[in-house]
C-alpha cells in the first residue's frame, strides 16, 4: 500500500484559520497524531513516556511545517503541541 501526500496551505495569518485548521485537524488524523492536541496528559496512560514525547514531538513538527515564516516567528516558542495549538 503506497502512502500518500497530502500537502495544505500555510497558515499565514491572512487566510482562513478555520479552514486551515479543519484541514489540519485532517492531516493529523490520517497520521494518527490529533490526540496529541488535546495534550499529553490526554494521551493514552499505557503509552511509554518516550512515546509520549515522540508524538508531541513529531505533530508539533506538523504543525510548524504548515505555518508561514511570519506566523512560525510568533510560536516557535511553545514547548508542545497542545500549547501551540491554543496559541494559534
Amino acid at each position: 500500500m503506497s502512502e500518500r501526500k497530502y500537502e495544505i496551505e500555510k497558515f499565514n495569518g491572512s487566510n482562513n484559520f478555520v479552514l486551515w485548521s479543519i484541514k489540519m485537524r485532517a492531516l493529523l488524523i490520517l497520521q494518527c497524531l490529533a490526540k496529541a492536541l488535546d495534550g499529553k496528559d490526554e494521551l493514552p496512560i499505557i503509552m511509554k513516556a518516550s512515546k509520549r514525547i515522540e508524538l508531541m514531538e513529531r505533530v508539533k513538527s506538523t504543525i510548524l511545517l504548515n505555518l508561514s515564516d511570519e506566523i512560525l516567528i510568533e510560536v516557535a516558542e511553545e514547548k508542545d503541541a497542545a500549547m501551540l495549538w491554543a496559541k494559534l
